[in-house]
């Protein structure tokens, strides 16, 4: 499924602000992608129909739905059976049942996080922590306030193979994290338990935990390390118990203000194949890039690369999600939307009158061929069959 978030200064922030990947700017492949220059992206869009007046899709198959009044979306789930789920700013979870987005349920908490293990089983994580949503039917679907261990902070990421593997992470920005897992049982107050896991004695800002039953659990985060601040990635493999730092790879062409690793993570996910890892970034010169593994083995190793994606002026880069290799995306602030065919990053086409899409994207999710895009009052839903010659 795909998955899947800027300060100008560390010494700036508020020390009670949430630490999302948007939070701190700027999605993929492998290190001979070549560079991506943003100058012809708004273009590109905005050509699109300069004639025409509004229409549902874009050329492209990018068809705008409608949402409530100002809601600004932080992530995005689709059930695989019709239905898609949504989180927002606002405290919103919002639901599409596949002609209309609705407010499901209000929270007194800024949301920032969703999955589920089935239409009826669902997970919300945000400022005031994690939300389970159960019901008979997704229609029905209640909302309550799940019991965590330790101190209370954000939840930023949400990911699971079941109903009973459910595993969880976020902090403050520059603060330690946490990831709490559940494993199916009963807490205290008779709702799901969770216990805190113990991942890494370094302390790690976590923002993502995504995997598979095939290549683990994956943990993505930063940390302050002398000179400064770095992007780390954590796998805890199959049959394991303890999570292992995976070694990030660092621009292939050192010098200048381009040398280095990534010294801010923007977002990472493994792709739906899972035999792809992506993790976007900034590397040192404030420029975009991402470091990619690739598995010629089922998800047991992973290659890695390292692109750079844009140059310091670019608008921020906010999520990546991948379908394999060759087809991946990144969104980001002023509609930005590309895409990776195996060969080039180019720009999507998905305004769909003759101006261009100026709201920043933050997340995407879906299955299959069903994806979204959501973000700044803007919820977008690609359908192949609206794809025009």
């Amino acid at each position: 499924m795909l998955v899947a978030l800027s300060a100008c200064a560390d010494t700036d922030a508020s020390p009670g602000q949430v630490d999302t990947p948007n939070d701190e700017g700027g999605i993929v492949p492998s290190s001979d992608a070549g560079s991506l220059e943003d100058a012809g992206d708004v273009d590109a869009d905005a050509d699109a129909d300069t004639d025409a007046g509004p229409r549902e899709c874009s050329k492209e198959g990018f068809c705008h739905t409608v949402l409530p009044f100002n809601q600004t979306l932080r992530a995005v789930w689709s059930d695989g059976a019709g239905t898609t789920w949504a989180t927002s700013e606002q405290g919103s979870v919002l639901r599409y049942d596949g002609k209309t987005w609705s407010v499901h349920a209000k929270l007194s908490t800024a949301l920032w996080s969703i999955w589920g293990s089935s239409p009826t089983d669902i997970w919300v994580g945000g400022d005031a922590g994690l939300f389970h949503g159960v019901g008979n039917t997704s229609a029905t679907l209640a909302f309550a306030q799940v019991a965590l261990p330790d101190v209370d902070t954000p939840i930023t990421s949400i990911w699971g193979t079941s109903a009973t593997d459910v595993w969880a992470t976020g902090s403050y920005l520059y603060a330690s994290g946490r990831v709490v897992h559940h494993t199916g049982g009963v807490g205290r107050d008779d709702g799901p338990e969770f216990v805190l896991e113990s991942v890494s004695a370094k302390p790690i800002s976590y923002t993502r935990v995504f995997g598979s039953q095939a290549t683990g659990v994956w943990i993505a985060g930063s940390w302050v390390d002398k000179p400064g601040r770095r992007a780390i990635l954590l796998r805890r493999s199959p049959g394991t118990s303890d999570f292992v730092e995976v070694s990030l790879p660092t621009n292939p062409n050192p010098g200048g203000p381009l040398e280095g690793a990534l010294d801010r993570l923007y977002d990472a996910s493994l792709s739906a194949d899972g035999l792809s890892v992506y993790v976007l970034g900034r590397a040192e010169g404030a420029v975009p890039a991402v470091a990619t593994g690739t598995s010629a083995d089922g998800g047991q190793t992973f290659t890695w690369g390292f692109t750079i994606t844009g140059n310091y002026k670019e608008p921020l880069l906010n999520a990546v999600g991948a379908k394999s290799a060759s087809d991946a995306w990144i969104a980001g602030d002023y509609g930005r939307l590309r895409h990776w065919n195996g060969t080039e990053w180019r720009q999507s086409i998905i305004t769909n009158d003759k101006y261009p899409v100026i709201a920043p994207l933050y997340a995407m999710g879906g299955r299959g061929d069903d994806l979204w895009f959501v973000g700044d009052g803007i919820a977008l839903h690609r359908a192949p069959s609206k794809v025009e010659p």
